[in-house]
């Protein structure tokens, strides 16, 4: 009886098994019959039927300008479908030949490379010429550079363009369906590009980048002080936002101010504040943090310029003097690099630009 009982067991746990094993297989079995279906589906006797290049404004606005700095972008935008065997316009919505599709000269067809550069990841820069409003937070890279919705016929994907060279190119599209090379630049029956012309970023005079205006201090006692300076740009009767800084001098840190001078101690009895360090704040936040001898101490800052903080002390510290010149790059809202020096002013315990 004992055995007859194990038999059952044995054959209930099999069959148990051989129905799970069936679930599985069949199940895979079904996957990759739809998968064939689908992949079938989507290579046979499809053509390419819209293929348009376009900016993201009315269809009559086919030429803008940008500086050519390597960072201004402008954002140039394909709308892309398909026919079916029956002329029916169905979309390309995962499709592998969407993988292949980008940007070219209109001309002679080539990628765009070298001094002209196709991104599919927008950057922090102004995309237009009227400039752009600073941000306190960093731009979130896109996952993918479709716009559209998956269950749109036309799909639309923006591609970013920017230029490091002075000069104009007119853009088209290319994608390759079923092993056929489609272009919009005349070839196959499409004609559609847009143009770009890219002139000489503008430079201003030393005069236009402000260092001053003290928007707070901190004094936890006399022998103690925090001021916050900011470092703007000014010109053509406004403000032109700073949006970022690099220099070798300094590692950047996206969450403290970075220290970029010590005058070692001092015994010049300067209200009595014989040490100062001049830190530099990151780009993004609504306020930064600065090591000091007290703590660490947080202050607010303005988006679209550059907080510079200097901490004197009557405390001494243990390291050696960092005095020289420093040398930065500071990006205006359109990207391009302006090179500045910060000098210290001992007598002052500041700084002044030069």
């Amino acid at each position: 009886m004992v055995c007859f009982s194990v038999a059952i067991t044995i054959c209930q746990s099999s069959l148990v098994y051989l129905v799970f094993w069936l679930c599985v297989n069949g199940a895979v079995l079904i996957l990759l019959f739809i998968f064939y279906q689908v992949k079938y589906m989507f290579e046979k006797d499809l053509s390419i039927q819209h293929f348009e290049v376009k900016f993201d404004s009315s269809a009559a606005d086919r030429r803008r300008t940008l500086y050519a700095n390597g960072r201004m972008q402008i954002r140039v935008l394909v709308r892309v479908s398909a026919a079916d065997a029956q002329g029916n316009e169905v979309s390309l919505h995962g499709h592998p030949a969407l993988q292949t599709l980008k940007l070219i000269s209109y001309n002679d067809g080539t990628p765009l490379e070298g001094n002209w550069i196709s991104s599919r990841q927008e950057n922090r820069y102004a995309h237009d010429m009227s400039g752009r409003e600073a941000s306190i937070t960093p731009l979130i890279p896109a996952s993918d550079n479709r716009i559209s919705d998956p269950s749109e016929t036309v799909q639309v994907f923006e591609f970013w363009v920017s230029s490091k060279r002075v000069g104009s190119l007119q853009i088209a599209a290319e994608l390759m369906l079923d092993g056929k090379r489609y272009r919009s630049n005349g070839q196959n029956g499409y004609d559609s590009s847009v143009s770009l012309d890219a002139v000489a970023p503008k430079r201003y005079p030393a005069a236009s980048f402000l260092f001053g205006g003290i928007r707070s201090v901190e004094q936890k006692s006399s022998y103690d002080r925090l001021e916050q300076f900011s470092l703007s740009l000014f010109s053509e009767g406004r403000v032109i936002h700073l949006l970022d800084w690099s220099s070798d001098q300094v590692k950047y840190d996206p969450d403290y101010a970075g220290e970029f001078f010590y005058s070692g101690n001092l015994d010049d009895g300067v209200n009595n504040l014989s040490t100062y360090f001049g830190f530099i704040a990151p780009v993004y936040g609504e306020s930064v943090t600065v090591k000091t001898h007290y703590g660490f101490r947080t202050l607010p800052q303005e988006a679209g310029r550059i907080s510079i903080f200097v901490y004197a002390s009557a405390e001494p510290a243990n390291k050696p003097a960092r005095t020289e010149t420093f040398e930065l790059k500071v990006f205006d809202e359109f990207g391009t690099d302006h090179r500045l020096r910060i000098n210290s002013n001992t007598a002052l315990r500041s700084f002044f630009i030069s």
